[in-house]
């Protein structure tokens, strides 16, 4: 079963979101800019629906629609914030008890909505999951714990109802930093995942948030926190009543004040400002919603309440379009004292020991590889026995008593390395990518002296960027200085353009003199994005065409995903980085055997 949603599953959902949102008369609205749903209390903003989506991209959007219309039926939500205009912590905290709060109605209210919000919710998790276990592995800064415990609470109290988000949660648990899960230990056992529990109402929410503020931030005055109680129950009461004054506030001032499940003010869990919570959903599950316009004002392929946004059929974007960057002058005018570069770096021992088992390989197959039955070559003695037996297949079996020895060998070939650097790679798949790369090119480069190239690809800036690191000509490029220019190139990481870039790396290795050319492709599988049709069908028509016309070989690997065996007929997968030198070394066997 592919895990893409077909075009009439994602018109179907649509047009039921659509139903939902018109029988409550508010109006939604696609934002190519968006990266998450929320409302403001008039209309409802979601991020704009680009196919291919994901399955899990397409739930993910339906548990949204859910999510954003349950808070308009429940109105008094948005009156208390007009009248209490909280600050930006204690809003944050209503955002949390609130969604709580009208979840669990919804969920109890329909059985429909409880699946489906309960299957949102684990998947965003399972995606907060990984950003966070690498954030806080990394994270040198100290963290205020308080937003994201109080978030960790709400997540406890749906457990009530939620039936797929316990494992997820658990696993949340695991990889909190000590400071955080104290915290989360301290307000579970006084109680607060049972009081989230309780509410019903807009205004028990509201009352439960401003509790939860006064012990997470007891240095603010109390009676500032009684002030902005009281205004925000005074709107619940009374849609109409008068917005608090703030200016005599002594606590952090908010902004334009966004209503009950907005979540623009977070970050993703990266941030944590003055004691602003983090909220879960700001994490985007489909690869897909990252894609914004292109430089120039055109839009993508994608879906809208009106269907399919139709391009003129797949195209293949011209190579010399591709907007280039030359990464190693980059790198070298930005260079800095940071070190997130070294995720990038493979290590001199993994580079040894893949350089020395392909050197190895090829040194055997030099030695051993002798073609008997020959029509031409050196005489084998062994064979001159045919000349005296009577004619056999009109007599060209008889002439058949020479024999040559081939020599397997890696020169006169050239390596094209293609990386992909979308947002769907970020965290251990680059990892994993850049380090897979730089054995390939520390052993053809630096060991076995074979020409190589190397590039990432993505498409942030315009519809197609290449970031080439390494080109044929250059030489001895040390792993710090390809991990510096795949760093530098995560500026542009945003979805993945795999056709336009495979056409590019095509036209360019089909430029070499050698008689064999090899292009590698990493990347952890479908395409999102190209310059005009659907990317999946751009991408294969692509392959399918390099494949054919055989002047190059082309290999898929797959990073954490077998999703290439889609689109590449030759094809490895890795999944853990003990598996690099293996897929790597198998890959360049069978390639090589072939030759």
């Amino acid at each position: 079963m592919s895990k893409y949603s077909s075009v009439m599953d994602v018109d179907h959902v649509l047009t039921v979101c659509q139903r939902r949102c018109e029988d409550l008369g508010v109006s939604v609205r696609f934002d190519p800019e968006a990266t998450t749903a929320y409302t403001n209390g008039v209309d409802i903003v979601l991020p704009m629906v680009k196919y291919p989506i994901t399955k899990d991209g397409l739930d993910v959007m339906y548990g949204q629609v859910i999510h954003e219309t349950g808070h308009h039926l429940r109105p008094e939500a948005f009156d208390i914030l007009k009248a209490a205009q909280p600050p930006t912590h204690l809003m944050s905290l209503f955002n949390i008890t609130e969604d709580d709060g009208m979840e669990r109605e919804r969920a109890l209210a329909w059985k429909g909505d409880r699946s489906a919000l309960s299957h949102m919710n684990a998947l965003i998790l399972e995606e907060v999951g990984t950003a966070w276990a690498e954030h806080f592995a990394t994270s040198t800064e100290p963290q205020d714990p308080a937003p994201i415990a109080s978030m960790v609470i709400g997540q406890l109290s749906r457990l009530e109802w939620d039936d797929e988000s316990a494992v997820y949660v658990k696993k949340l648990l695991s990889i909190l930093p000590n400071e955080v899960r104290e915290l989360v230990d301290e307000l579970e056992n006084e109680g607060w995942a049972l009081r989230f529990r309780g509410t019903a109402t807009p205004s028990e929410t509201w009352n439960l948030a401003v509790d939860l503020a006064k012990r997470l931030y007891p240095n603010n005055p109390e009676q500032e926190y009684e002030e902005i109680r009281e205004a925000g129950n005074r709107g619940a009461n009374d849609p109409n009543a008068t917005p608090r004054d703030t200016s005599g506030d002594t606590m952090d001032k908010p902004s334009d004040t966004p209503a009950a499940g907005d979540e623009t003010p977070s970050g993703g869990g990266d941030e944590t400002l003055d004691g602003q919570c983090i909220s879960w959903k700001d994490v985007v599950v489909s690869e897909h919603n990252d894609w914004g316009k292109n430089e120039d004002g055109t839009g993508r392929l994608g879906i809208t309440w009106e269907g399919r946004i139709p391009t003129g059929g797949n195209a293949i974007m011209p190579a010399y379009k591709v907007n280039v960057v030359d990464l190693a002058k980059l790198a070298l005018q930005r260079a800095s004292g940071g070190t997130y570069w070294k995720k990038f770096c493979a290590t001199d021992a993994h580079n040894r020991a893949f350089a020395n088992r392909i050197r190895r390989y090829i040194q055997a197959k030099a030695r051993s590889v002798v073609r008997r039955d020959r029509l031409h070559g050196k005489l084998d003695r062994g064979s001159i026995v045919k000349l005296a037996l009577p004619p056999i297949d009109g007599g060209e079996y008889n002439k058949k008593i020479f024999y040559d020895q081939r020599k397997h060998t890696m020169k006169d070939t050239c390596i094209f390395v293609l990386v992909d650097w979308s947002g769907s790679m970020a965290g251990k798949k680059m990892e994993y990518a850049a380090d897979a790369a730089q054995r390939l090119v520390h052993t053809f480069d630096r060991v076995l002296n074979v020409p190589v190239a190397l590039a990432a690809f993505s498409n942030r800036k315009t519809t197609c960027d290449v970031g080439y690191i390494k080109k044929f000509n250059t030489r001895g490029t040390t792993e710090e200085a390809i991990a510096r220019r795949f760093c530098e190139f995560k500026g542009w990481s945003a979805g993945n353009d795999d056709a336009d870039s495979i056409n590019w790396a095509w036209h360019e290795i089909k430029k070499r003199k050698e008689s064999r050319k090899i292009l590698i492709v990493l990347s952890d599988g479908a395409p999102a994005g190209c310059f005009a049709g659907a990317p999946d069908e751009c991408l294969t028509m692509v392959t399918s065409s390099v494949e054919k016309e055989g002047s190059v070989e082309l290999y898929g690997v797959g990073i954490r995903s077998d999703a290439v065996r889609d689109y590449y007929t030759n094809w490895k997968y890795i999944k853990d980085p003990k598996e690099i030198n293996d897929t790597l070394f198998t890959l360049i066997k069978e390639g090589n055997n072939a030759h």
